[in-house]
This record gives C-alpha cells, sequence and structure tokens, in this order.
C-alpha cells in the first residue's frame, strides 16, 4: 500500500445504507458547490445542539495525512443565534462553540482552496476547489461534533444532502452517486472517503450484486478514459474471484490529473473507494496505472481487512504479501506469461533489495517514526523483504504439500479470520499459528526470525520449484529459468 504520509488505519467493516426514517439521522449535512464565486468555495450548513454547558465542540483535522494548516481552507465561519464565544483551537484540531446550555445552533462554513495554481501530487489531499470541479476528503469537508462518534468503533447515522448548482455538473461521493445519501460509519470511514463534483466524467460495470463506479475528468494525454475502466474492471474482477468476498456493496474509483514535469502517480484506498492520481505527462503509462491499481486495490483485503496490529512493524505483510499477491494474481489471470514474472521479480524486486544498503536492517528499527522521517531511505524496504519472504514461504509449502496447497490458504484462512472477528489484528505470533497449519517445517519460526525480524537476505538455493535456479550475477543471486516445459513451470507459479 502506498501507505501515503502517516496512512490512517482503516476499519473495512462499514455498512452504507440507505435509511427509511431519516430522523434517525445524528447529523444532517448540506453541502453546496459554489464554483462560480470570485473565490470557488464548497458551503456546509448542519444544525447541532449544545450539552449541558452550553458547549458544541467540533472536529476538523488540521494536521492530518502529511498535510498542515488545512484550518487556512474554512472561511466564513457563522454560528445562528450568535454565540457567546467561538474558538479556533489549530493544535487540538478543534472549534469550541460557547452558547445557551441545551440549545439548537445552525452552523455554516465555507472551505476553499488555500494554494494557487494546479494541484500537483503533493497536494493532492488538501482540498481541490477551482472554478470547474473539486475534489475532496470527507475530513476536509465534514466538521464533526465530538459527541457524534463517543469512540473509535462507535457509527453513527449521517445524513448527506448535496445540492447542484448547474443540471450538467456531476457529483459523486465514496458513498454512491445520489445527491442524498444516508450513511452509518465509523468516524474514520466518514474521514477517509472522496467527494467530487464538477466537470467529472461517470462510468460503471456490474460486478455481482454490486456496481463499481470510476469517475475522472480532465484532457488526459498518456491514456484514454477507456484505458483505465478497463484496467480497472479486469482487475477488480480478478481480485474479488480470488478472495470469494462474501460482503455486499458498490464501490468507486476516481482519478485526476496532477501536473508536475516529472512522472508521478499514486493514490489511497478507503473502506468503499479509491481515490487516484496521475501527471497529466507523457512519462506517465499505463503500465504505471495497472501496477497502481493491481497493488492498491488488493489493500481492500490486506490492510483493512487483515489489519496489522502495529502498522509499521507488519508492512512486511500489508506492504510485501500485497506487493507479491498483485504480481501473482497478474501472472494468474495470464496478464504476465512466466518468462515476464520472473524478469519483474528479478529487476523489480531482488536486485534492487540486494543493492539497497539498508536491506539488513532489523524489523524492530523500522518504527512509525523512524520510517516515517526517513521515508526515502526506507520507502522499499519493507516491500521487497516481505515479498521475497511470501515467494520462500510460498515455494516451500507447495513442495511440502506436493502442489496442493499454497500460501494461498494462508492468506484466504487469515481473511475468514478476520471477517469472523472484525477486532482481529495480524502480529507476527497470530501469522506464524496460521503458516504452522500449512508448513510443518521446524525451521519455520527460525526463518521468520531470521528473514522478517533480523532481516538477513533469502537464500533461494534448492527451495524453487523445478526449472527455477539461482544464477550469480555480479555478486547478486537473480533467478534463471532452466526448463524446456514453461507451462509446467508457470503451473507451479501460479499455484
Amino acid at each position: 500500500m502506498k501507505s501515503l504520509f502517516y496512512l490512517i488505519t482503516l476499519s473495512l467493516l462499514i455498512t452504507s445504507c440507505s435509511k427509511n426514517n431519516e430522523s434517525l439521522a445524528d447529523i444532517e449535512y448540506t453541502v453546496q458547490s459554489n464554483l462560480n464565486d470570485n473565490i470557488p468555495s464548497l458551503q456546509v450548513e448542519f444544525d447541532y445542539e449544545s450539552d449541558s454547558n452550553g458547549l458544541i465542540v467540533l472536529r476538523y483535522e488540521n494536521n492530518s495525512w502529511g498535510d498542515n494548516d488545512i484550518f487556512n481552507c474554512i472561511k466564513n465561519f457563522e454560528v445562528s443565534p450568535k454565540p457567546d464565544d467561538i474558538e479556533f483551537k489549530r493544535d487540538s484540531s478543534q472549534i469550541t462553540i460557547k452558547t445557551k446550555p441545551n440549545l439548537k445552533s445552525a452552523i455554516h462554513y465555507q472551505i476553499v482552496q488555500d494554494y494557487k495554481g494546479l494541484p500537483q501530487n503533493q497536494l493532492r489531499y488538501r482540498p481541490i476547489v477551482d472554478s470547474t470541479y473539486f475534489h475532496i476528503l470527507g475530513m476536509r469537508l465534514f466538521m464533526v461534533p465530538e459527541r457524534i462518534f463517543e469512540t473509535d468503533t462507535s457509527k453513527a447515522n449521517i445524513k448527506i444532502t448535496y445540492e447542484k448548482n448547474l443540471n450538467t455538473e456531476l457529483y459523486h461521493s465514496s458513498f454512491g452517486k445520489n445527491n442524498v445519501q444516508n450513511i452509518e460509519v465509523i468516524r474514520e470511514d466518514l474521514y477517509a472517503s472522496f467527494f467530487v463534483g464538477g466537470d467529472f466524467r461517470r462510468y460503471s460495470f456490474p460486478l455481482e450484486k454490486d456496481t463499481i463506479y470510476f469517475v475522472t475528468r480532465g484532457n488526459w494525454k498518456p491514456f484514454h478514459d477507456q484505458d483505465i475502466f478497463n484496467i480497472l474492471k479486469e482487475t477488480i474482477s480478478a481480485q474479488h474471484n480470488f478472495w470469494n468476498d462474501p460482503r455486499e456493496g458498490n464501490f468507486s474509483v476516481s482519478l485526476i490529473p496532477t501536473f508536475e514535469d516529472w512522472y508521478s502517480v499514486g493514490g489511497s484506498g478507503f473502506s468503499s473507494s479509491f481515490i487516484s492520481f496521475a501527471s497529466n505527462n507523457n512519462k506517465v503509462t499505463l503500465a504505471h496505472m495497472k501496477w497502481l491499481y493491481n497493488h492498491e486495490l488488493l489493500h481492500k483485503w490486506i490492510g483493512r481487512t487483515i489489519i496489522n496490529e502495529n502498522e509499521v512493524e507488519q508492512y512486511w505483510f500489508s506492504e510485501g504479501f500485497t506487493d507479491y499477491y498483485a504480481y501473482k494474481l497478474l501472472l494468474k489471470n495470464n496478464r504476465f506469461n512466466t518468462t515476464e514474472y520472473i524478469d519483474i521479480l528479478n529487476k523489480e524486486v531482488i536486485i534492487p533489495h540486494h543493492k539497497d544498503p539498508m536491506n539488513n536492517i532489523p524489523n524492530a528499527a523500522l518504527t512509525f517514526e523512524e520510517y516515517w522521517t526517513n521515508y526515502v531511505k526506507y520507502m522499499k524496504l519493507p516491500y521487497r523483504r516481505g515479498l521475497l519472504y511470501a515467494f520462500y514461504i510460498d515455494n516451500k509449502i507447495k513442495e511440502q504439500s506436493q502442489y496442493t496447497q499454497s500460501l494461498d490458504d494462508v492468506i484466504l484462512e487469515l481473511f475468514e479470520m478476520a471477517l469472523q472477528d472484525e477486532h482481529m489484528r495480524l502480529n507476527h505470533t497470530l501469522f506464524l499459528h496460521t503458516l504452522s497449519k500449512y508448513l510443518n517445517d521446524t525451521y519455520t519460526a527460525s526463518d521468520f526470525e531470521k528473514y522478517i525480524n533480523q532481516g538477513e537476505l533469502i537464500d533461494f538455493t534448492n527451495q524453487l520449484p523445478e526449472g527455477l535456479l539461482v544464477e550469480d550475477q555480479e555478486g547478486i543471486p537473480i533467478l534463471k529459468i532452466e526448463s524446456d516445459d514453461l507451462e509446467k513451470l508457470g503451473s507451479q507459479l501460479k499455484t
């Protein structure tokens, strides 16, 4: 996952549904776009009652997801009836309103874009509001009364009404295409959602009983809308077939252009949606976009259903195993042939991992602060380490079971466990316990200690399927195909 800039751990067990009785809503927001104003804005209104002390405490994340001073985007904040006091607390991400006890107040504010010029990738999570469109995260759009969510796992019933200014304007969010949306969510699933409007284009395709939506805008230089739509359709369908996920619900993907001279693509997965960005220049290719979606969309299961107990400590799993299954599913679905698959493992993983001067740093040293403070130095280390370990134990399980079982069985069992217990968190003990059901090897625990905890490089000699060898290339042990039966080798790698 691109766990981009202090990514919040998200719950996947969200129910997003219409309520027949709208009076059940804990809070009702009305949103209107004023894109034609001199300063384009999103106008938000809601009513809320003060507590017995006459206080209303609103939460609005000022510093999050790598962005600071989001309070700069707030304009024309008004409360009616006029309160005794309003205080903006940037350090605690709170706005406190002092008024009469148990008094319902009407709260009104606007959100604007706080920088000039076209959006660039490093600004992607700040509110984008210009004369033609808006793209904003739920945490940047809504001020949320603290009492709405008593705990991190408390759910609230929220009604969101979007009022269009133009009939030609398209509106869409993580919760669907309707202008009136009644949702039941925890705080993080409201925060980690997207809302777009303006000159977007919307496409869709059915997936069993659900609908997958794709919204995008702009005049793309490196590809056409249909190219991305086809990648999404192929990727989402293949991944759902692998997981056989019983959960129902629509899913939405947004893609907006950013403007820089270099190549940059990225995205973040949410409970029922995914936002993505790409530089609108010819340095971006469809291969970049295919990899982005194949990796990032897998986080619906690895990372957001099977959730790490300690985010960075288990990046070897949530990132490394995600990379491994992104490649493996592309192979399984014949989007790679065997030669291409091995070539990618060598070029994208083995060679750069062996050249990485940080490749043997212990896993415990990769704390949240250390990893993100020195992101450029450590960026791909847990991805590659975890992928190579996944490849290693996958081959061992296959060999021991004579190709009747594989790492697929381990990962799918973890998925089933997570579905049955939403509080389950993956740690090293749980992983090794589950792995031991499929790999009866006295060295399983010691291998994990060496290759994950201590960061030792894996020796794949005599640990590969027949027809695949290790060859030294300038001091780096790369994989080499030595087989006249590529179909058999491919079948073994796909298992």
